[in-house]
């Protein structure tokens, strides 16, 4: 989220091009006025605007509140093109509308082509008491849309042979019919007689009933529910350890009340919508929690976009303090840089002192002087020149910078 952004000549000329001009103030159909381009605060019957004054009504009285609310709803990073593009629409549908459009939903959902798909949800108007879609509405989100998409750097490629558009009805997401899955039982032969002779009181169990015995218990402690204690503990300590996927299976689909008669049971993979309901539980039993309607809950929208009684000598000191502000703001840009600007005239001056005595205009004859005295003109010519040079960027640089 940007701190503050102001909207560019790009965005202002797309808003004047769908507002329009008006020169007089004109009646509204419900009772209010407007002027310039759609500015109604402060519109009243009999004014006129000129061209210049309405842009600046738009620009330092108009988007200023609409520019912040944008600011706070859209939380993610917006490019310039898309700050001005969701400015235009929110200027145009109104701030709660805006704030709970998918187009404020896709961007900060990091989808910023949903997004930019959800500007043509705002095309339609009521018109005569009928609802239909308007044909400067369309041309208005197309602009707003193609100024969303406009995001720096190279083009993407969308060529005929790299990409064959469809239609939305071909465009349809292919559901795969469900899969049938077998699950064949086998039970274990009977190959200790013997050990059944020996141990007659201990009932003999499928390993269907085992693993249908091992879910129901699972589910008895994740449910926490009691159920027969009494029959619980008659009933003898089966091991669920050797269980197979299989047989687990089975026993879900015997708990079901699926028929168990065939030796080859068939369960089909289920999908969404054909879950059935837990089979420990009657649909009747499930109780869903109640919520109550908080209204702390509820986003608090500030709407900017009420009647306030503005008079034209405020707009004027607006437009006054934000030039003084723009002023201040380039001196302290030119004081910032004068530093680099002095020292950049200092190395001027002693690359032409060193010329200067390079050449005898300074510090007598040149043919008279030890070593030292030979090597010292070229020394401030360099010294200069490098400090010149150095300063001299660092200066432009932070006027530039600054401004």
């Amino acid at each position: 989220m940007a701190l503050y952004m102001r909207t560019s000549q790009a965005g202002l000329d797309v808003i004047k091009a769908f507002e329009g001009f008006r020169a007089r103030s004109e009646a509204l159909p419900n009772g209010r006025w407007i002027i310039g381009y759609g500015h109604m605060r402060r519109a009243r019957k009999g004014i006129r605007v000129s061209e210049t004054e309405a842009e600046a009504i738009l620009r330092e009285y108009d988007l200023p509140p609409v520019e912040r609310y944008v600011t706070r709803c859209v939380l993610a990073p917006m490019s310039q093109n898309e700050f001005d593009a969701l400015v235009s629409l929110a200027f145009n549908i109104g701030p709660k509308a805006f704030a709970s459009s998918d187009v404020v939903a896709g961007i900060n959902g990091g989808n910023r082509l949903e997004a930019a798909e959800a500007f043509d949800d705002w095309r339609r108007a009521r018109i005569g008491g009928r609802v239909q879609i308007v044909d400067a509405l369309v041309r208005r989100r197309a602009a707003e849309k193609s100024l969303f998409l406009n995001a720096p750097g190279r083009t993407p490629v969308a060529s005929s042979r790299l990409y064959r558009a469809l239609h939305e009805s071909e465009a349809i997401a292919y559901t795969p019919e469900p899969r049938e899955i077998l699950v064949e039982h086998r039970p274990g032969a009977d190959d200790a007689p013997a050990q059944q002779e020996a141990q007659p009181q201990t009932p003999t169990r499928t390993a269907t009933e085992e693993a249908a015995e091992s879910v129901r218990q699972q589910m008895v402690r994740i449910l926490g529910e009691t159920g027969d204690t009494a029959s619980q503990d008659d009933r003898p300590n089966v091991s669920t350890d050797g269980a197979t996927p299989e047989e687990i299976t089975a026993a879900i689909s015997e708990l079901a009340g699926e028929d168990r008669a065939k030796g080859v049971q068939k369960s089909v993979w289920p999908q969404r919508e054909d879950l059935p309901p837990p089979p420990f539980l009657e649909p009747g039993e499930i109780e869903l929690p109640e919520v109550d309607d908080d209204p702390r809950l509820e986003p608090e929208v500030i709407d900017d976009f009420e009647q306030v009684e503005v008079s034209q000598d405020s707009i004027n000191r607006a437009i006054e303090v934000n030039h003084a502000m723009e002023a201040e703001a380039r001196a302290g840009s030119f004081f910032a840089a004068l530093p680099f600007g002095i020292l950049a005239l200092i190395g001027l001056a002693l690359g032409g002192y060193g010329i200067a005595g390079q050449f005898g205009l300074v510090g007598g004859d040149p043919a008279f002087r030890n070593g030292l005295e030979i090597f010292l003109p070229i020394f401030l010519i360099l010294l200069g020149l490098i400090l010149f040079g150095v300063m001299a960027y660092y200066f432009v640089r932070t006027l530039i910078t600054d401004d």
